[in-house]
């Protein structure tokens, strides 16, 4: 049996261990899944497995953290479970502890900087880490590692599923993932429909964020668009990638550097337009109808395949999976 730690910090985590919990399955191995605070079970496939650790979301200090009894907790059902590999995506104290029991650990390394003491202790104890992203992208985040790391590129729900034919008789269509919460500067996406609208697109459909409905499904979307919109969470942009349409890629403001170093990666890639915020809405509006403009001349993005969605989820799962035979280290 296989345990895994997912954060339940947003959706993304979830997004990217569900499908690594079915390849982990495939190859005949039980999966528990532990989780933090409150979560609705029904967002998981019939049959999952779940430990809730009794962290609340408001007592969460930093991004990546829990409280100490949630790790109390962990450890408890490690000890008592003895699973044959533990996977942690992710948290530096999460890491730390289950290392502590003498199970083999393997931990999600995040791209961007983390130099502190307890990230680079947990990196260090993680028998093999995981970086959800294609081999080569993020070499200045694999420069401050010393530990090995599996590129196995980004992990995406909507890996097994193929994108859908677009209808390019209707008018220019947008989606734009603005994620689960309701944060996130409505002020600024708002002067950016409206510029793009006068643009000439207006057809714009924002998922998630403050003014716009969560979408548990979002594929059909997806697929219907000309370009997608989204900010630089290694989930959203696997996603996106998916669809294999044009994208237009602004980086959330997030701690170690996160989404800035993935748009850096997604930079010079065709078909991947990345904006920042302090480019102003109307330089971002620009960039959207300019990559409207080349998804309605059919160009090609290859995105799909230059950000290695496809296999993704296997190749993780062979990762943990080799954690458990001793072969890894």
């Amino acid at each position: 049996m296989i345990g895994i730690y997912v954060h339940n910090e947003g959706r993304g985590h979830l997004h990217r261990v569900l499908p690594v919990m079915g390849a982990l399955r495939e190859r005949g191995l039980d999966v528990t899944m532990l989780i933090a605070g409150r979560f609705d079970d029904s967002l998981l496939p019939p049959g999952t497995r779940v430990v809730h650790l009794s962290a609340e979301p408001g007592d969460l200090q930093a991004p990546e953290e829990i409280p100490l009894e949630a790790r109390r907790e962990a450890v408890a059902w490690i000890d008592r479970a003895r699973p044959r590999a533990f996977w942690v995506d992710s948290s530096p104290a999460m890491s730390l502890a289950a290392h502590m029991t003498g199970i083999p650990m393997v931990s999600t390394l995040p791209p961007g900087v983390r130099e502190d003491e307890p990230h680079l202790l947990s990196f260090r104890a993680a028998e093999r880490l995981i970086g959800a992203w294609p081999p080569g992208v993020h070499q200045d985040t694999l420069r401050r590692i010393d530990s090995p790391v599996e590129e196995i590129g980004g992990v995406s729900r909507f890996e097994r599923r193929d994108p859908e034919p677009r209808d390019h008789l209707n008018r220019p269509r947008v989606v734009h993932l603005n994620g689960s919460g309701t944060g996130g500067d409505h002020r600024f996406w708002r002067a950016v429909r409206m510029t793009a609208r006068d643009l000439g697109v207006a057809d714009w459909l924002e998922i998630g964020g403050p003014d716009g409905s969560w979408l548990e499904d979002p594929w059909p979307e997806l697929c219907s668009a000309d370009v997608v919109v989204t900010g630089a969470g290694q989930a959203s942009v696997a996603d996106a990638a998916c669809a294999d349409v044009p994208l237009v890629v602004v980086p959330g403001r997030r701690p170690y550097g996160e989404q800035d170093a993935t748009a850096e990666a997604l930079h010079g890639i065709p078909g991947a337009a990345v904006m920042r915020y302090g480019d102003g809405p109307t330089a971002v509006a620009h960039a959207v109808t300019a990559q409207v403009d080349r998804s309605r001349d059919g160009a090609s993005t290859g995105i799909r395949s230059w950000w290695g969605v496809d296999g993704a989820a296997a190749r993780a799962a062979e990762v943990i999976r080799a954690a458990t035979r001793g072969l890894v280290g």
